[in-house]
């Protein structure tokens, strides 16, 4: 299964529209998003513009929780608020989610889960710490330079960077 990983919108909806197509002209078939949309704005265009389920974690730049909560609960039954944290399931691999590093590495270290997925630093970062892929998407917003998101393959456990 393909699944769309990204992180760190902060309302930059032409760079998210962009990975949406990109993640809709590959297959992708579910989402992760690993905190920081900052306004309900992109929880829209994010759930309105892809058909699939996804599962979205908060990150310390998202002002309107109330609002994004409402807009899920309300408009878009396919976006799924998981908190601060999530623990999914594909095709029988264990993913962990939550926006910041060093809970992500520590929860890589545990060795209960294929993947750990985080954000918050801008930074694309990818390391496997045994069996467990440990990926940071980037950043959708672009600030740092190279906006990026990611493809995940559970079949392979491998994900394939991607510039927006």
């Amino acid at each position: 299964m393909l699944i769309g990983v990204l992180s760190d919108i902060h309302d930059n909806l032409e760079n998210l529209r962009r990975a949406l197509e990109i993640f809709k002209a590959r297959g992708v078939q579910a989402l992760i998003f690993c905190g920081d949309f900052c306004s309900p704005i992109p929880s829209r265009e994010m759930a309105g513009g892809f058909g699939g389920e996804i599962h979205c974690v908060f990150g310390n730049g998202d002002g309107d929780r109330f609002t994004i909560s409402n807009v899920a609960h309300t408009q878009y039954p396919n976006l799924k608020l998981h908190g601060e944290y999530a623990e999914l399931e594909f095709d029988g691999v264990k993913i962990a989610v939550t926006h910041y590093p060093f809970y992500a590495e520590a929860l890589a270290r545990t060795g209960d889960y294929q993947a750990v997925f985080c954000g918050h630093t801008h930074e694309l970062h990818e390391e496997r710490i045994g069996d467990c892929l440990w990926l940071n998407p980037g950043e959708v917003l672009g600030w740092k330079g190279r906006a990026t998101c990611a493809v995940y393959d559970t079949a392979s456990n491998s994900a394939t960077i991607i510039t927006l």
